[in-house]
């Protein structure tokens, strides 16, 4: 049963990944009710996350008729002049959306059952890595600053590597599509690498938890090497992700383990 407490999460992301790409949505939207633009996703939005948490499919047929058939067919707005509405078409990139937020929750409750394990410390600053690892967590997940990519210069800000190769299906056997699927490939780069930047960061918490300084800061170093590698910190203005939390990590590991020489770590 979904919480009331998880929602605004669910429709953070839909907002930015769906909503976003509506070609339907009025000016100023969303929300599109108040601007006169009935959309299912958000008369329906709890009952259309709690619907797709019932499928699991590698393709989008059993969503679209598990939603028509929970949602659609009870909606007052069924065979109305505004069906289908966006639900129905941007279904792919909702599905995406929500099991974007699911897969997020998963990592977090992870590292969470993790560090609750380790026996507790009484290591000075370890609140403060707390601190600042959970203010850096799942704030990266993909591509999120502007890109000129290709030579039709791509704006490839905010899309998914499945967005990408969705196009590059559709404009098969066009330039466009060569570009398209280069695109996701390089998409895809970046994701794999921020999911291993958020692995070796949540070892790294982990590591200072058991009190070993040296495993800590090598995860941490890590995590903000795979961040740099993308090219993300010469070209985001928001602030680099995993390095403040390798910042952290060394002063902290420094207090608590004084001797550690200055390669240690590495």
């Amino acid at each position: 049963m979904l919480a009331e407490l998880d929602v605004p999460d669910y429709l953070k992301e839909i907002r930015e990944q769906v909503c976003s790409r509506c070609v339907e949505r009025p000016l100023g939207g969303p929300p599109c009710a108040p601007l006169g633009k009935q959309c299912g996703v958000e008369l329906h939005l709890r009952q259309l996350i709690e619907s797709i948490h019932e499928v699991d499919s590698g393709s989008m047929m059993p969503y679209l008729e598990h939603n028509r058939a929970g949602i659609c067919e009870h909606c007052a707005f069924l065979h109305s002049s505004i069906c289908p509405c966006p639900m129905d078409y941007l279904s792919a990139l909702i599905v995406e959306a929500v099991e974007c937020v699911d897969r997020r929750r998963e990592r977090r409750a992870h590292v969470t059952q993790l560090i609750d394990s380790l026996s507790e410390q009484s290591d000075v600053g370890l609140e403060e890595i707390d601190d600042v690892y959970e203010e850096a967590t799942g704030t990266w997940t993909l591509c999120d600053w502007p890109t000129h990519f290709g030579p039709d210069g791509l704006n490839l800000q905010g899309m998914v590597s499945s967005q990408a190769k969705g196009i590059a299906v559709e404009s098969a056997g066009t330039q466009r599509a060569e570009t398209w699927s280069r695109a996701a490939c390089w998409l895809a780069e970046v994701e794999r690498f921020a999911a291993k930047a958020e692995c070796e960061a949540a070892l790294a918490v982990a590591a200072a938890k058991a009190g070993e300084w040296r495993q800590a800061l090598l995860h941490a170093r890590r995590a903000w090497a795979y961040e740099f590698a993308t090219g993300r910190p010469l070209r985001n203005q928001r602030p680099r992700t995993w390095l403040n939390l390798t910042l952290v990590i060394d002063k902290v590991a420094r207090a608590n383990a004084p001797v550690m020489d200055e390669g240690g770590g590495d």
